[in-house]
């Protein structure tokens, strides 16, 4: 079966499990997930027996040879009254939208017409990779993992944040990457110890921590990954802090399994940080799911408590930050096995 119309089946099987008749899906992300046809503007209703996409005639053709197992239908007037109408037809009383992931306009409009909130059902699905998506994924982690070891001796000092942003895009994409899966934080000196620095022109400076967190885009999958290192000769703090967050990475990392609880992997790689004595600098969770966005279900940190899954995708984050002189932060994505985990990030 199609990976795409078995999706609409495992969804199928969810309605019912939840007492559900239908779901109304409008985010561009999940409509291509369950498709595999990844455009704006059109809609999807699926019922526990039949799918149905709301579509402009221009993009008729296209999305019938991409997806024959959903039934289209071109609107005469605007898609949110055609769903209106199949939805009486058809009898589908308990249908559901995701608040979440809905316009106030037309989350209004459903709840008006009696439409029941129901958020998770797609994530759901999205959270565990099968097949093909695995196989994007790795492609993805690969080129990003590559790129490193290409552009890496390239970056001398005089260099800008902005020219090596723009170096790591052109090699990625020039290894098949379609773009970059967000905007790559490339941070010298003490710009390294901001998680999220905005890229900027400054100039790398000799003897000072080059930071890269970057990913890039394979057939809609994103990659994310980053590499701290020390550009000249390293400082003695910059040795110790290093190995510190190398050695929570690695305890995170050999905590990461099916079954175990989101928050032990954070626990595992923040309860290193802490004993070394810097629990303070370590600022933002461990790690996110990923796939076709760059930030998925679920979260590693200390507030989401989830049973890790055999084929989620996450990232293993840890670092620490001293404001003024540099940061130091780890990551690979790696794949959830029933043993372990697989490191997709690997030249």
């Amino acid at each position: 079966m199609n990976i795409h119309a078995k999706r609409i089946k495992d969804l199928q099987r969810l309605l019912a499990k939840s007492g559900l008749d239908a779901l109304v899906v409008s985010r561009t992300v999940d409509i291509g997930f369950l498709t595999g046809y990844h455009m704006d503007d059109y809609l999807l209703l699926v019922s526990r027996k039949g799918a149905w996409a709301f579509v402009a005639k221009m993009l008729l053709d296209d999305f019938t040879a991409k997806a024959p197992f959903v039934e289209p239908i071109v609107p005469e007037g605007g898609m949110e009254e055609e769903v209106l109408a199949l939805r009486r037809k058809a009898g589908l009383k308990r249908t559901a939208f995701d608040p979440e992931n809905e316009t106030y306009n037309r989350g209004t409009l459903w709840r008006r017409n009696g439409f029941v909130e129901k958020g998770g059902l797609v994530g759901a699905l999205r959270a565990v990779k099968e097949g093909e998506e695995i196989e994007n994924l790795r492609k993805s982690c690969r080129i990003a993992a590559r790129a490193f070891g290409i552009v890496k001796p390239r970056i001398k000092t005089g260099r800008t944040e902005l020219s090596v942003y723009r170096e790591l895009e052109d090699v990625m994409q020039s290894m098949g990457a379609k773009g970059p899966s967000f905007n790559l934080i490339v941070g010298f000196g003490p710009n390294s110890a901001l998680p999220h620095h905005v890229t900027s022109g400054r100039r790398l400076k000799n003897n000072e921590a080059v930071l890269l967190d970057y990913g890039c885009v394979y057939n809609n999958y994103c990659s994310d990954i980053t590499r701290t290192y020390f550009h000249g000769r390293p400082t003695e703090e910059f040795r110790k802090v290093y190995s510190i967050v190398a050695a929570s990475q690695k305890a995170g990392l050999a905590k990461v399994k099916a079954g175990v609880n989101s928050m032990a992997v954070d626990k595992a790689c923040r309860d290193v940080i802490s004993d070394a004595g810097y629990g303070q600098y370590f600022i933002h969770g461990t790690g996110h799911g990923l796939g076709l966005e760059i930030h998925e279900f679920p979260r590693l940190n200390t507030r989401v408590s989830v049973a890790l899954r055999a084929g989620m995708t996450v990232t293993v984050e840890p670092g620490i930050y001293l404001q003024g002189k540099f940061g130091v932060r780890i990551e690979d994505s790696v794949l959830v096995t029933g043993d372990g985990c697989e490191i997709l990030t690997k030249r």
